[in-house]
This record gives C-alpha cells, sequence and structure tokens, in this order.
C-alpha cells in the first residue's frame, strides 16, 4: 500500500494552451478509497493520468508513498489503471486477458497460474476463464478488467469511471463488489467519477474540482452538509440545493434578514449588507396548506421517484424543489404554502463562496 500526494500539480496542453489542471494539491491517505468528482471536462480524468504517468505534467511533483515519481514511466510506478471501456484483448480469452501483464513481467508461469485463479474466484469468474470477452456481458468485461489489475497485486489502482457504460442495476451491484474488494486487499484506491451519487456511496473522501481547480476536500458528510461554495451546493446532491438569489441586511447583534423572493428570513449575519445566495437542500423544504406557510407558490412540475416524490414550486419567481415522502397528492398548478427550515439554511456571497 502506498498514499498519493501531489504538490501544484499543473497540466497544460500544447494545442491552444488548454489548462486542463491548475496548481492543484492532493494528499490521498495509504489505504484510502478517494474520489475525484467533477463534471465532464473538469481535469479529473487528466490528473489520474497523471498519476499513472500516461501524461507528463506542465509542473508540480507527484509521490506515490516516499518516491518521487513525477517523471517516472508508468512500468516504474506500481500502480494498476482500470479504464471505462475494458480494454480487453478480443483474441485471448478471459484467462489470457487477466494473466497477460503478468506474463510480459516475466512473473513464473505456477505464479500466473495462481494468482489468475484467485482473482477469477475474487471476482465470480473461475467458470468464465476459457471464455472470449465477446461471449460476456458488460459487467463480466469489467470484472476481467478489474482481475488484470487485481493479479499485479499494485500498491495504488487508479479507477477511470469503470461503471458509467453500464446499466444502473449493474452498476449498483459492481460498486458494492468494489467496495467488498477495498475492504479486502486494503490498497489504496483513487477513482475518477461524474455521478455524485457513486461518489457520495463510495468515497472515504472527495475531492470536488471544477475547470482543473479544487473547489473542496472533504468526506461525503462534509461536502454535502457543508458545501464551500455555490457550484459544489448544485452539484452535489440528487437534486442539488436550491440557490436562491437575495439581498442581505445587517442588523447588528440579532443578526441580519435575507430578502429572498417571497421570502424574509432572520439568519446569524450581523454586518453582511448586498447580493447574497440563500442555499437549501430539498429535503429541508415543507410544503403545507397555503395558509400555513412563510411563503405560497403554485406547483409545477412533480417527479414521483417511489420512496419519495419532488415538487418543484414556483414562489414568487424563485423555482424550488421539495423532497416529500411517498406519493402526494398534488396536481400542477395547486397553491401550497412553503417553509423552509431555517436550521438548515447555507449563505453564501456574491462570488458564491460560503459565509454560513
Amino acid at each position: 500500500m502506498a498514499s498519493v500526494t501531489l504538490r501544484r500539480l499543473t497540466k497544460t496542453y500544447d494545442t491552444g494552451g488548454t489548462q486542463a489542471v491548475a496548481d492543484l494539491s492532493l494528499d490521498v491517505r495509504d489505504g484510502e478509497f478517494f474520489v475525484l468528482l467533477g463534471p465532464s471536462a473538469c481535469g479529473k480524468t487528466t490528473v489520474l493520468r497523471c498519476i499513472a504517468g500516461l501524461e507528463e505534467p506542465s509542473a508540480g511533483e507527484i509521490l506515490i508513498g516516499d518516491h518521487d515519481v513525477t517523471h517516472r514511466s508508468p512500468g516504474e510506478r506500481d500502480v494498476a489503471m482500470v479504464f471505462q471501456g475494458h480494454a480487453l484483448y478480443p483474441h485471448l480469452s478471459v484467462r489470457g486477458n487477466i494473466a497477460f501483464g503478468l506474463e510480459v513481467r516475466g512473473v513464473p508461469a505456477a505464479e500466473t497460474a495462481r494468482r489468475v485463479e484467485q482473482a477469477a474466484e475474487r471476482l465470480g469468474l473461475t467458470a468464465s476463464l476459457e471464455r472470449r470477452p465477446a461471449e460476456l456481458s458488460g459487467g463480466e468485461r469489467q470484472r476481467v478488467a478489474l482481475g488484470r489489475a487485481i493479479v499485479r497485486e499494485p500498491r495504488v489502482f487508479l479507477y477511470d469511471e469503470p461503471l458509467s457504460s453500464l446499466d444502473p442495476t449493474l452498476r449498483g451491484e459492481l460498486r458494492a463488489e468494489l467496495l467488498e474488494l477495498h475492504h479486502a486487499l486494503g490498497v489504496t484506491v483513487v477513482y475518477v467519477t461524474h455521478d455524485q451519487v457513486e461518489a457520495m456511496m463510495m468515497g472515504q473522501r472527495i475531492a470536488v474540482l471544477d475547470a482543473g481547480r479544487l473547489r473542496q476536500l472533504g468526506t461525503p458528510a462534509e461536502v454535502y452538509g457543508q458545501p464551500a461554495d455555490v457550484f459544489v451546493a448544485r452539484f452535489i446532491g440528487n437534486p442539488g440545493m436550491n440557490v436562491l438569489k437575495g439581498r442581505g441586511r445587517g442588523t447588528g447583534r440579532s443578526g441580519g434578514v435575507v430578502d429572498c423572493g417571497a421570502w424574509s428570513i432572520a439568519v446569524p449575519l450581523e454586518h453582511y449588507e448586498g447580493e447574497i445566495h440563500l442555499g437549501v437542500r430539498p429535503e429541508h423544504v415543507r410544503l403545507c396548506a397555503p395558509d400555513q406557510g412563510t411563503a405560497t407558490a403554485e406547483v409545477r412540475v412533480i417527479e414521483p421517484l417511489g420512496a419519495d416524490t419532488l415538487i418543484h414550486v414556483d414562489a414568487g419567481g424563485q423555482r424550488v424543489v421539495a423532497r416529500v415522502g411517498g406519493f402526494p397528492d398534488f396536481r400542477p398548478g395547486d397553491r401550497v404554502g412553503v417553509t423552509l427550515d431555517r436550521q438548515h439554511l447555507h449563505l453564501f456571497d456574491a462570488a458564491g463562496a460560503r459565509l454560513v
């Protein structure tokens, strides 16, 4: 096992001078399941490829354990990378695909066979060892790719959106298998995804990236419960946080008030004046009878999800999503009362940075 350290990592591509990663510093702990999360083209895969040695950094340092590997070849880094597209050899059997890397490295045949059998048993592939990739399902092919990485016994596993091409049910099954595998092997994992639900379920810590820069680093509870800025607030959650534009008025020792569309809400800000963003998660928006809320709104869209339902409402020009249990008896066009839970409000300044 080994830690992974990035010190001011920067990657700029010569074509057009595009900066994919900018001054990124991270410490991935030994044995940690660490997730790089962000939208498409935010730089997360570039970071992973730099760690693997498939991209040369423009600046900065990469350490695996205590060793500076910034300019070492991929083969000198003792890492294994699993790609989204499996990258299996179609002419080789499952056994041949899993064994290929070991054979190239000159691992003795008996040891190679032992590791292949062990990985196949762990991944439920024993009965498929003589089959070709074309005969396998998408989930089985991804398990073969995992097996090929496992047999190398690397110090660090690098996963580049390995589940994104699978159907939702299979994704859920393989998520659980990956977590069990991590628990069993205890190795360091750096996992790239754009799926924030996947990140919340799997990561011990999450680094949220946007436009090549780190927006927040923390546990799932921290990035969900205390987002560092409006970008993280909206990106984390399914759906993301409601963020309403308003104006803050400091009222001295007693705090302040945010005027936000249909609401004027007392908040713990004594001196802030000017534009402000008020955030509230859908589960902290309460719907009730029109005369019982702190504002009145019109129901616009209803999204039943099974265990709960998302209700989109318009309150004085502010669009808000509420999460309610079960299948409530609402219809588009209904008038409802809306109350925002004051114990779970988030305040951000005009630039989007967290205030409270």
